[in-house]
């Protein structure tokens, strides 16, 4: 007798436990095949400024399909041709989509290449200058990453010092251009990196910058190392200080991991884990949206999925 209370047990909790799994699996249906209600940013990087300005109009369509309201377009300092730039802008704002200036490099996390910096500020000064308000940048969005450097692992805090001391440099230089937004790309552990103002490393980047975007590239929303688990750490630090993490996302190749790209998945998975992250997210008022890595991968996943039948 014991032993068929012992199995009736058993079965017992087999069922219930089938049966959250069910519920489970059918309250996800239900969510996804709700109508998705856009984040705040769908944003995307724009690298190879050059070659996709010469086909700005098949560009802007494709994102202004996908819904993208921030386009973070790279500048080349070099050029003094400032047409493709003012003609992109004017059409990119005609279509309700911001663009900011992007640049950066993992030097510019050392105090000895402050005068990069200055070269990116003074090239968008002599643009804005030239071209008036109704084509100018929305906002700078630096990518500078000092820890892809040999220095970070041999001296750590001074890299972080430098770090630091560079971003404080361009908020004071981008002062006299006060409506101007400065973002930037940040890894998703930065909470964990210790500064010597007792604070984290993510907690001062958040509270000097005006958004930013976590570098949170993995192609899974739930589950441990997953887009919601490593995003949240930043995401509640962003509601601490009023300010709005975007969450990146990868779609290009990359030898770091299957786990960290969709690229080879087509886009339509991309947009199901998007909309699960987003509907626990939204809760946070420090969660502003997603930014897609990078333009020109995005657009070739999404026409390869369109091709095979796998886009949604």
């Amino acid at each position: 007798m014991p032993k068929l209370e012992s199995l009736s047990k058993v079965k017992l909790i087999k069922i219930i436990l089938i049966a959250v799994l069910v519920c489970t699996a059918i309250a996800t249906v239900l969510m996804l095949r709700r109508q998705f209600e856009r984040p705040p940013v769908i944003a995307t990087w724009v690298w190879d400024t050059k070659s996709l300005m010469q086909d700005k109009n098949s560009m802007l369509a494709f994102a202004e399909g996908q819904g993208v309201n921030v386009i973070f377009l790279h500048v080349d300092r070099k050029s003094e041709d400032f047409e493709p730039y003012r003609a992109f802008i004017e059409e990119a704002h005609e279509l309700g989509m911001e663009v900011e200036a992007l640049g950066g490099d993992p030097t510019w996390g050392l105090t000895e290449y402050r005068q990069e910096i200055d070269s990116f500020i003074e090239w968008l000064e002599d643009y804005c200058q030239a071209v008036g308000e109704r084509a100018a940048f929305d906002g700078i969005h630096v990518d500078i990453e000092p820890y892809l450097l040999e220095e970070w692992e041999r001296e750590r805090d001074e890299v972080v010092r430098q770090w630091m001391g560079n971003v404080a440099y361009l908020v004071d230089r981008m002062k006299p251009h006060a409506s101007s937004r400065i973002s930037a790309d940040l890894p998703f552990w930065i909470h964990k990196v210790p500064t010597r103002e007792d604070v984290s490393l993510g907690a001062w980047m958040l509270d000097r910058l005006d958004r930013v975007v976590l570098m949170n590239y993995r192609n899974f929303a739930i589950g441990e190392n997953g887009i919601i688990d490593n995003a949240l750490p930043m995401i509640k630090e962003g509601t601490r200080a009023g300010k709005p993490v975007i969450i990146g996302l990868e779609t290009a190749p990359t030898d770091e991991g299957e786990h960290v790209t969709f690229y080879g998945q087509g886009t339509a998975d991309m947009h199901r884990q998007m909309q699960l992250s987003h509907m626990f997210m939204q809760r946070y008022s420090g969660y502003g949206g997603f930014s897609i890595h990078n333009f020109k991968s995005w657009r070739e996943a999404s026409e390869s999925g369109r091709h095979a039948g796998k886009e949604g």
